[in-house]
């Protein structure tokens, strides 16, 4: 494990999703964490937004949005200027587990 690769999630962290069985005695990575944040999000058909990732604690989430690219997952960010806030978004579009290969 390298500093910027596979970060482990806190505790806190962990706690925010359900892991299957089988992984509950290793540790979850912060990046398997915005994974399942994404895939919720997902699910209800909405776009996670930054304000959600960064109450989960994931300061570095540029870092780990390269972690989770790099798996094959396709993930957008849309940004949006309105009155000179910034808000962005991301959005799962692809997930390999779930649809196969590309």
């Amino acid at each position: 494990m390298s500093l910027w690769r596979d970060h482990p999630a806190t505790p806190r962290q962990a706690g925010l999703f359900d892991r299957p069985r089988k992984a509950r005695s290793t540790r979850p990575t912060q990046a398997d964490v915005l994974i399942a944040m994404l895939r919720e999000q997902r699910k209800q058909g909405k776009p996670l937004e930054l304000p959600a990732i960064m109450r989960a604690g994931i300061a570095q989430h540029g870092a780990r949005f390269n972690e989770i690219r790099a798996r094959g997952l396709v993930v957008e960010n849309n940004i949006e200027r309105t009155d000179g806030a910034i808000y962005s978004t991301y959005t799962l579009t692809f997930d390999p587990e779930s649809e196969g290969c590309r």
